[in-house]
């Protein structure tokens, strides 16, 4: 039987709150991910920009919250995270600072057919410039390099 203790249950409602709260955006699988991986959705907390399918603006020195369905079409006892602006097709500037660790952010391990839900919030640093991005989300099994992966577009602002 699932016993919820008084500081898991008000963390679990707040991460359900975001959910609620938060917007589907548009995005686009990457090329290389297609035949192993379905991107179901994409939310992004905030992004009132979502309803226009105009890129989120996200606001400096303020957190983002990203969640994303996804089915893998592998199994994988650990997957590994990456956010980078994508640049082009091949090139991509990473965001150092991210926790690669996925299996923080969603249930290890993850089985073939199985939709699950990834979950992250993403610190604004104030040092970012103020410009639109794409950027790549990925999750890759670091044994076979199958990886989930999408684009979508932000823009940072003030």
């Amino acid at each position: 039987m699932l016993h919820l203790s008084t500081v898991s249950l008000p963390l679990l409602l707040l991460l359900l709150a975001a959910l609620v709260n938060a917007e589907v955006v548009n995005f686009h699988p990457c090329a290389d991910s297609v035949d192993t991986c379905t991107i179901d959705q994409v939310r992004v907390e905030p992004c009132t920009q979502a309803e226009q399918n105009a890129p989120c603006h996200i606001r400096r020195r303020r957190p983002s919250t990203i969640s994303f369905e996804f089915t893998p079409k592998f199994d994988a006892d650990r997957l590994e995270a990456s956010l980078g602006w994508a640049k082009s097709e091949t090139e991509e500037l990473p965001l150092v600072t991210m926790d690669r660790e996925a299996c923080k952010s969603t249930t290890c391990p993850v089985r073939a057919g199985v939709q699950q839900t990834y979950t992250l919030t993403v610190p604004i640093e104030a040092k970012f410039p103020l410009s639109p991005y794409t950027i790549r989300w990925a999750l890759k099994d670091p044994v076979t390099s199958k990886r989930c992966c999408f684009t979508h577009d932000i823009k940072v602002v003030r």
